[in-house]
């Protein structure tokens, strides 16, 4: 019986080390707990106390402290979920929100196997952070902190922009920033799937790229794939090629614009354009043209249609446009009818033609 008792105590004792030390949690509104950590996941911590009872509360609850604690304490499980509540477009360049997050593996789960072997065998390590709205891992943390900036600005000025969309994903998503040109190429070059070009790119909730060292071109790379990383969080059907490029470079250029702090305009933010595609050889590609001059004319030409309709009518119109493509499933001929009332590729190419005249 003794001997049962103290292998009893000894088995409680490994459990509560495992699970984390007992301590006093404080809450919002002066609430206070004793309890031990057990995980984060989700946005949702969960403490267990000293008689057994299992407490759930969420991130945002608890004292900045005790948040940095949990983030501390986290390891792998420290995936964040987005803060609660409305999003309201900012008005300037925002502020840093920005957590290290220094215990544990917490590379997202859905990362192909390839690419984390490759990612993890360059020779400088890596870091990671939590922000308002990502997760970012990174080898230097100055441009890191750059596309942290921008990555929480873009996602808020882009959810408040599309009204009645609903984010489907519970977790952050993650922001994956090499340390430049060279690390860049030996990493592409050790994953099979991704081609040696790529200047950055987005893969489900993840988003990959490097310092170019010119910040203008850091800029544009940035806002025009943050957009893209933002807008699948909302996409339950993949709009076609032209609308999904067009809607990144608008946003892009729009989102920059306002987190730069200058006043956007629209229309002339959206520049001149030489030689555009037809709406008939826009609207079926399947796949990217080949070459620069072949995909610079894509990207512009997708702009330009995604700006028209934005400016045609407003801004609730094209709200219902894209929810009919990307959230029911429609074919855009749909709702370019419906809602536009653009019943064909013909009546599209004149309107496209007045609208760049």
């Amino acid at each position: 019986m003794k001997n049962f008792l103290l292998l009893s105590l000894f088995l409680l004792g490994s459990l509560l080390f495992a699970e984390g030390e007992m301590r006093t949690w404080r809450a919002l509104g002066g609430f206070k707990t004793e309890a031990a950590f057990v995980k984060y996941t989700a946005g949702v911590v969960t403490l267990k106390k000293s008689d057994g009872q299992v407490i759930n509360v969420r991130i945002e609850r608890l004292t900045a402290a005790d948040q940095r604690e949990i983030i501390k304490l986290a390891g792998e499980n420290a995936r964040g979920a987005l803060p609660a509540g409305s999003i309201q477009k900012p008005t300037g360049r925002r502020e840093l929100t920005w957590k290290p997050i220094v215990r544990g593996d917490i590379w997202p789960e859905s990362m192909p196997e390839d690419v984390k072997s490759a990612l993890t065998g360059l020779k400088r390590g890596w870091s990671h952070a939590e922000t308002e709205y990502f997760i970012v891992h990174y080898q230097q943390v100055g441009f890191a902190k750059q596309v942290a900036r921008m990555a929480d600005f873009q996602y808020q000025y882009i959810a408040a922009d599309l009204p009645g969309f609903q984010d489907r994903m519970k977790e952050k998503s993650h922001i994956v920033v090499v340390r430049d040109r060279e690390d860049w190429q030996e990493y592409l070059g050790n994953v099979d799937s991704l081609q040696n070009w790529f200047a950055a790119y987005v893969h489900g909730m993840t988003m990959y790229l490097y310092d170019t060292d010119n910040s203008k071109a850091n800029a544009h790379i940035l806002a025009h794939e943050m957009s893209h990383l933002v807008l699948n969080r909302f996409f339950v059907h993949r709009p076609p090629l032209w609308l999904n490029e067009g809607l990144a470079e608008w946003y892009g250029n729009v989102g920059h614009s306002a987190f730069k702090g200058k006043k956007v305009d629209v229309e002339k933010g959206l520049g001149e354009i030489r030689s555009p595609y037809s709406m008939a050889a826009l609207t079926s590609m399947q796949g990217y043209p080949q070459g620069d001059e072949e995909i610079s004319r894509f990207y512009n030409t997708s702009q330009q249609v995604v700006g028209m309709l934005m400016l045609s009518k407003d801004q609730p119109t094209f709200v219902e446009f894209l929810k009919a493509i990307t959230v029911e499933g429609q074919s855009f001929r749909v709702p370019l009818s419906e809602v536009y009332n653009i019943p064909d590729l013909q009546t599209l190419q004149r309107a496209f033609d007045e609208f760049l005249d």
